[in-house]
Parts: C-alpha cells; structure tokens; sequence
C-alpha cells in the first residue's frame, strides 16, 4: 500500500508540474514595429515606457469587439528613496476575444494639452 501510495504521489506532482509550466506569462510587446499575433481567449501585454512626473500620460484605443483590456497599470522604475522625476512604463494587459485582425492606437500626450506634443503607436493585431 506504501508503493501505491508513493507511485501516486509522484505521478500527481509530474501532472501539476506539467500543468504549470503549460501557463506560461503574456507575450510583452514594447515597439509597434513588431507584429502581434495571439490565439482567441489568450492575453497579450503592451508595455510603453514613460514618465507621469511630467504630465504625460498613455491611452490606449482599440475596437471592443476583438479585444478587452485586462488591465492598465503605471509601474515606476526602481530608484532611491526620496527621488522626484522617475520614470516608468505603462502596461497594458489586453485578451482576444475573437478571431480576425485589429489595432491598438497608444497615445501619449498630457490631458490638458491634448495633441500638442504627442506620440503615438499603433499596434498591429492578428488573432487566431
């Protein structure tokens, strides 16, 4: 009964290590220049670098019917405590929700200054 019981044991954490290393992280894309192309259902990031100290801010514009947007967060870069003007990257987390292709328009421009000064990147989507 002991045997069985070991057997068991190792087949079960041979499953779960198969079944987590299956999971693997959202592709990261930092430049429009490359193409991205994600399957239905899977998750994609679009990470852009930037700085809120200054005023600017990313926004991002896409068509509903192909993607939803997971999530958007700032994360500032590391620094010492107590410095002012670090920057950071925008991330956006975005899943396909139907086969076809689409765009991401990223602007980065202040709000109150709305297109003077911005910069933008359109990612090019294909979802299979």
């Amino acid at each position: 009964m002991k045997k069985f019981n070991l057997v068991s044991l190792i087949l079960l954490a041979g499953i779960l290590f198969i079944v987590g290393c299956s999971s693997a992280a959202p592709n990261e894309y930092t430049s429009a220049a490359k193409p991205v192309t994600v399957s239905v259902g899977e998750q994609f990031i679009i990470k852009l670098a930037g700085n809120a100290t200054t005023g600017f801010q990313w926004s991002s514009e896409f068509d509903a019917a192909y993607l939803k947007q997971v999530k958007s967060e700032y994360v500032q870069d590391q620094s010492k405590p107590g410095m002012v003007g670090v920057g950071g990257n925008q991330v956006f987390t975005f899943q396909a929700l139907k086969a076809g292709s689409t765009e991401v328009k990223c602007t980065y421009e202040r709000s109150f200054e709305k297109g003077k000064d911005a910069k933008y990147e359109t990612f090019k989507v294909t979802i299979k």
